[in-house]
């Protein structure tokens, strides 16, 4: 019966995953070294970049919590370092996992940023108890618009609500109970860390399973 609850909690890391950008495509994805800044353990730029239009593209991820305060920064330049100063969507705290679809992220044009400009999109969630979670993808950034059947390919939304936006703070330094907004399910029109309550209800449902295996 012991190791029927050993074996269930051994479940739990992969209850509790993180998120995956997939698209723009990330320069990769390790789960153990996502805690690390800015890049999830990717610190260099990959060789390939994807064009993404300065005037709004979607950013899809894969979140693997049912709840999870994100933010997507940007950092212009072949090879920034840290230098992730630019917000595209502040932080905003959606419910629910599987796909989740920003759409329309655009780069402010005050910016005066130029066609062909190379740059690193970071997106950061709450999902670690110690702080945050950072994936990023290497772009070149364009006056191109995309298409409408190429952006639909790259936007999808499961059964997604977005709970509050515009949140004081970074994702990793999030602390406060978000703000209730009437954002619906879509959340491809709306503007980096999972609820810390969302790894413990995975710790006490595991707990109450084992003790029914040892009954």
């Amino acid at each position: 019966m012991f190791s029927n609850t050993f074996a269930l909690f051994s479940l739990l890391p992969l209850s509790v995953a993180h998120f995956v950008l997939t698209w723009p495509p990330s320069r990769g994805f390790d789960d153990a070294n996502a805690v690390n800044f800015p890049c999830g353990g990717f610190d260099s730029a990959s060789s390939s970049r994807t064009d993404f239009p300065m005037s709004g593209g979607p950013i899809q991820l894969d979140m693997h919590h049912t709840q999870t305060n994100l933010a997507v920064y940007l950092a212009v330049g072949s090879d920034p370092g840290n230098n992730y100063n630019i917000t595209l969507r502040p932080t905003l705290a959606e419910e629910g996992p599987g796909n989740f679809c920003l759409g329309m992220v655009s780069v402010p044009s005050d910016l005066n940023i130029s066609d062909g400009t190379p740059a690193t999109i970071q997106v950061v969630t709450n999902g670690d108890p110690d702080g945050g979670l950072y994936q990023c993808a290497d772009v070149t950034l364009t006056n191109t618009a995309l298409s409408t059947d190429d952006y639909d390919s790259h936007c999808k939304n499961d059964t997604i609500k977005v709970t509050a936006e515009n949140i004081s703070g970074n994702p990793n330094e999030t602390t406060s109970e978000p703000t209730p907004t009437s954002a619906g399910a879509n959340a491809s029109n709306s503007p980096g860390l999972a609820a810390h309550p969302t790894i413990t209800s995975w710790l006490l449902g595991a707990a109450g399973l084992a003790g029914l295996a040892l009954l």
